[in-house]
């Protein structure tokens, strides 16, 4: 016991000297592959790519180290030049997008405080920012900018009573595609969230809808009249609907529809959709939703009367996926088609010409990426083009159907080439119990055929989410250190309709934990996995996985990640009950998704790591933000001391800049490096000589 005492303070010694080095030279480390931790890191430097309704007009953010700017070019131009606007440093882009021709609407975020005092991005970057900043408030606004940059204006400009009351003024409803003058955006008025009507060559306003003070959401039809008004309950949990009806006094009169849980948190809760607006139907009283009516399995598109709270036509559905969303008509709003995750994203048109254009696309990918038009011309003969896939982080391409050709615009990740990049392998296998699984095998570049290299199983959190067919930056820069990673979608995953995820509700532990170690099996029977040279690696609900596979199967694996995991299921039930209240949605989500803390403590005991924790064998690597809201920090903490009082082979590395799942730049790269270090001591790629 005294020999393995030591072995363990040796190791803590030495993780701790690699994983405590300067945040610079963790992201500067250079990977196996010849790529550094800040290329996988860094984020996107162009983003929120928009076409002008004529298609001749290009605009997009260039973010970077020297500021953030718009960037626009003339697509009809010989040579593709962009010419940059610089944005005041106090703002941060959020979005932006073409109200015509001539102008653009951008949604920024500034800082303030509670003396009305601006911060720059300098700033806010600087250290000393961390001792100020809950003092300080995020402030959104939209501005009109002339496309020559000869002119922009605030929204509300000098309206003290709408800028004072609302931190929010980035909210809009309606961007009017037939009245190229005008857009709507919603804001608070004497508490209430009303809709605005907004010039955009003037700048001018007028109020044309009127809320409540618990109005969350605004509605209207393809004449740009409110249409669906959403009140929100006090909690944020329940959305309830409301239809405009006209009274024969030319007043309007407003109709309760219906009432849904919303997915307060998205990281955590993230259900199938139940009901969600898309667009303004082809007659004033109708909708086109995302929606999952009763006894349907799937979402699908429908068309919905919020008159008679009835769908009146079935658009699209899919027996075994959920549809994510659909295209409209710009003008007309006439469906178009609709768009879904199989494993990379289908897009079905109803046009049969169209979805010729889109298979070809997808030919010339050769099926490998993921293409999701971001904009199209008015005329439709131009659109532009995002694609992503696991060799094709995220470029922008310009598509003409006239010539179908295709030309790259802007790569978005340009530190990060397709020939130094890891491919990915669809697994499909089935569970013990006979469920079809599916999921994904990163593998490392530059590994040449023989033995498996090391293996690292990284479940998804939620864990109503699921991984796809894509890039991911976690997973490429471990298998740029030499390492294959398999992401299962397990049962519980979301986006394969209500019974698969029906499924997962109280096996944590259980059947959701055996469809992981199954995966991982059908690896090892088919080669392309060694049993003996694996690590599991999870956040969210992953990091639950990865504990209960460190206490409920505990030789399986050589080492163990979990960042943000519930350790103890009873305790965070009961945490879930105090923090929201035992009549809460977010309460009721739980208890139904994990078991009642008292009804069910024998049983979430029974697979709760660190009650469990005894039975551990494997060494233990926690990470947990300081501020996370949805997992509290206190589960790592107790999780932590549960592995010390059994004498078993922990660290734990607690991020003070970090939530749930947002990251502090230095909290990342520190996190980043420290699992890196972590994997090298205990599973290092290339094998140990006896």
């Amino acid at each position: 016991m005294g020999c393995a005492v030591k072995v363990r303070i040796f190791l803590l010694f030495a993780l701790l000297q690699l994983a405590c080095l300067p945040a610079p030279a963790q992201s500067a480390r250079v990977l196996s592959n010849g790529l550094s931790v800040a290329d996988y890191l860094e984020p996107a430097s162009v983003t929120s790519s928009e076409m002008s309704p004529n298609g001749r007009w290009l605009a997009a953010l260039k973010s970077g180290a020297d500021g953030e700017f718009i960037m626009l070019s003339d697509l009809d131009a010989e040579e593709l030049v962009f010419s940059l606007l610089p944005i005041d440093d106090t703002m941060f882009v959020n979005w932006l997008e073409w109200a015509n021709d001539e102008w653009l609407i951008i949604s920024a975020t500034g800082f303030i405080n509670l003396k009305g005092e601006t911060f720059t991005r300098q700033q806010l970057q600087d250290p000393d920012y961390r001792t100020l900043k809950y003092a300080i408030l995020p402030v959104t606004r939209l501005l009109l900018l002339k496309r020559d940059g000869s002119e922009m204006r605030r929204v509300f400009d000098g309206n003290r009573s709408l800028e004072r009351r609302n931190l929010n003024l980035g909210r809009v409803v309606s961007f009017l595609p037939n009245d190229p003058d005008r857009f709507l955006i919603a804001a608070r008025l004497r508490g209430d969230l009303d809709l605005f009507s907004i010039s955009v060559s003037t700048g001018d306003h007028e109020r044309v809808g009127v809320g409540s003070a618990m109005t969350g959401a605004w509605f209207v039809d393809s004449a740009g009249e409110p249409a669906i008004r959403v009140d929100v309950n006090s909690r944020g949990t329940r959305a309830t609907y409301y239809g405009r009806e006209e009274q024969n006094n030319g007043k309007i009169k407003w109709r309760k529809l219906r009432t849904v849980r919303l997915d307060q948190e998205q990281s955590t809760i993230q259900r199938s959709t139940e009901f969600r607006p898309l667009a303004p139907g082809p007659g004033l009283s109708t909708y086109y939703v995302a929606a999952r009516p009763d006894g349907a399995n799937t979402t699908g598109i429908y068309l919905y009367n919020f008159a008679t709270d009835e769908y009146e036509e079935t658009i699209r559905t899919n027996d075994k996926f959920d549809i994510e969303n659909a295209f409209f008509n710009r003008e007309t709003y006439d469906f178009l088609g609709s768009w879904h995750y199989e494993d990379v994203l289908k897009l079905e048109y109803a046009d049969p010409g169209l979805q010729k254009h889109i298979d070809a696309l997808s030919e010339f990918f050769e099926g490998k990426a993921s293409i999701f038009p971001l904009d199209t011309s008015q005329d439709g003969k131009r659109w532009l083009l995002y694609a992503s896939g696991p060799l094709e982080p995220g470029s922008i391409y310009l598509y003409d159907t006239d010539r179908t050709a295709i030309t790259p615009l802007r790569n978005a990740y340009p530190a990060l080439p397709a020939n130094r990049l890891a491919d990915v392998e669809i697994v499909r296998y089935t569970a013990r119990d006979g469920m079809e699984i599916s999921g994904y095998l990163t593998r490392p570049a530059s590994r040449e055929d023989g033995a498996p290299p090391p293996l690292i199983v990284m479940p998804h959190g939620g864990p109503e989410a699921r991984d796809r067919y894509t890039f991911n930056s976690r997973a490429q820069t471990l298998a740029a250190q030499g390492y294959a990673v398999f992401q299962p979608n397990f049962r519980g995953s979301a986006g394969f309709g209500l019974a698969f995820a029906d499924a997962g509700r109280r096996q944590w532990g259980k059947a959701m934990q055996s469809d992981i170690e199954d995966g991982f099996m059908y690896l090892v029977s088919t080669g392309k996995a060694d049993r003996d040279r694996a690590c599991i690696v999870g956040y969210s609900y992953g990091g639950y996985a990865a504990l209960a596979a460190a206490s409920l199967t505990p030789y399986l694996y050589k080492c163990i990640v979990a960042g943000a995991g519930p350790g103890n299921l009873v305790d965070f039930v009961k945490w879930v009950s105090k923090t929201h209240g035992s009549d809460s949605d977010v309460y009721e989500y739980w208890v139904e998704h994990i078991g009642h803390p008292s009804d069910d403590a024998a049983e979430l005991r029974a697979v709760s790591p660190e009650i469990m924790a005894q039975y551990i064998t494997a060494p233990v690597l926690l990470i947990h933000g300081k501020n996370d809201s949805i997992v509290p920090h206190e589960q790592s903490e107790a999780m932590e001391a549960a592995l010390k009082s059994n004498e078993k082979t922990v660290y734990f590395l607690s991020l003070e800049d970090s939530g749930h799942s947002s990251r502090s730049d230095e909290d990342e790269q520190q996190e980043v490096g420290t699992i890196l270090n972590f994997l090298e001591l205990y599973l290092p790629v290339e094998a140990a000589e006896d």
